[in-house]
This record gives C-alpha cells, structure tokens and sequence, in this order.
C-alpha cells in the first residue's frame, strides 16, 4: 500500500509524457514545413519520414514575393554540364517582361541561364539566394525543328527556280513551361506547360538561320501567354492550398 503513491506518480507522469509526445508529432504535421528537407546533393533524395511529413505538412505562401526567372538551357556537353549558350531560350525576356505588374509577385528579375538537370535543386536556392528571392520560376522550351519538301519544288527543274522558290516548309514544333520553385523549401508548386507551332515557306538558302528566326517568333508569341497562365494558376494554387488548410484544422 505504501508502494501506492509512487505507482499513482509514475503512472501520471507516463500519461503525460505520451501526452505531450503526441501534441509534438501533431504540431509537427500541423505546422508549415519551412525549410528544404531534401538531400544536399544534385540528386536531392527524400527519406521517407520526411517524404510523409512533407505530405502531411500545410503549405505556406508568402506572396506577394519577389520571384526570378531562370531560363533552363540544354546540357550538350557529353563530358560535363556545359550548357548550349546558342539555344538560350528566346522567350525567357518576353515571359520576364509579361509577369511585371502582377498582384502576387512585387518583383520580377531574370536570372542567368542555368544547364538542365546539372547542377540539381540546390543550386538554383544558392543562386536565388544570392538575389534573395522567396521564389524562382523556371522557364524551359522544348523545340523540334524540321524541313520539307514541298509541291512547290518541282520549279527547282530550272535552275532559276531553285533559286528563289519556296520549295521548302520549316517548320516548328515544341512547347514552352515555367515551373514555380519555393525556394525555401525546396518544393515545385506547380508547371504550366503550352503548345507552340510555326511554319512558313522557304527557299533552299540559310535553312538553319531561318528555323531558328522560326523559334524566336513562336515563342516570343506563347511567352505572354504562358504568363497569363502562371498567373491563373498563382491563383488556383492559392485557393487549394486554403482548401486544404482549413481540412487540417
């Protein structure tokens, strides 16, 4: 009987413990993750109790924020990420440019290029923080370019005709994207992807100079639009992050 007391005491002090463990583990799911979880390294790995935690955190949004545009140029160099600096993307300008003014974003300021997939998600949160941007916006184009024949080439039987005939049709095909990066936590929020086509007759001269006038037009063309859609998607995202927060609650 006189053991009594100190069992009622242990017992109190066990409940409580697991009491304040698990108000703990519920803070913890509860609270917006504010800091990158993922791996140090380009590959960015995720344990699994951080994928989960990342799952069942609440995402916070600081907007309006200052956010920078990245072009994403191809990686071309089979011996290391050596960029393609002749294919930066030519619409990078344009997107920048049709972004300013909007309500979520109090700046907007274009990045250099960085190489696809080389360097990995840390560097681009070591080079947004060097302009101390909550958010980088990633804008990519993916571009197929081709030549034809067409009718109009049988004239090329003369050879006057070969000369100026527009016996062939360049043609373009790709799509443009920007992708919202939270560069605190390391997190993609959303891609907004669009199609683009061109085309147009030719003769047989600069064929190459002409794709790539080709390229510069159409995309110069979907950049402003691509704009308008991360602008509408800034918005739905910020409906479904409340939508989702108040579910948790």
């Amino acid at each position: 009987m006189k053991l009594a007391p100190f069992a009622l005491a242990l017992a109190v002090g066990g409940a409580c413990g697991a009491a304040n463990y698990q108000s703990a583990r519920v803070a913890a799911t509860t609270a917006p993750v504010d800091r990158s979880l993922f791996a140090k390294e380009p590959e960015g790995r995720l344990a699994e109790e951080d994928l989960q935690r990342l799952l069942a955190s609440p995402i916070a949004l600081d907007l309006p924020a200052r956010v920078g545009v990245v072009p994403i140029v191809t990686a071309t160099d089979w011996r290391g990420p050596s960029p393609d600096w002749k294919h930066v993307p030519q619409g990078a300008g344009a997107f920048a440019t049709a972004l300013r003014g909007s309500p979520s974003f109090s700046l907007v300021t274009e990045m250099l290029p960085i190489p696809s997939g080389a360097l990995g998600m840390e560097a681009l949160r070591e080079a947004a923080a060097r302009y101390a941007l909550r958010y980088i916006l990633l804008y990519r184009e993916e571009l197929g370019r081709r030549d034809e024949v067409n009718g109009v080439a049988a004239g090329y039987i003369t050879l006057v005709g070969a000369l100026f005939l527009p016996g062939q049709t360049l043609a373009v095909d790709g799509f443009v994207e920007a992708s919202l990066f939270d560069v605190k936590t390391g997190l993609l929020l959303f891609t907004v992807r669009r199609a683009v086509h061109g085309d147009r007759g030719s003769n047989l001269w600069y064929t190459d100079r002409k794709l790539d006038e080709l390229a510069g037009h159409v995309t110069l063309r979907a950049a402003p639009e691509l704009a308008s859609d991360v602008r509408g998607d800034v918005g739905r995202f910020t409906e479904a992050v409340e939508v989702e927060n108040r579910r948790r609650m």
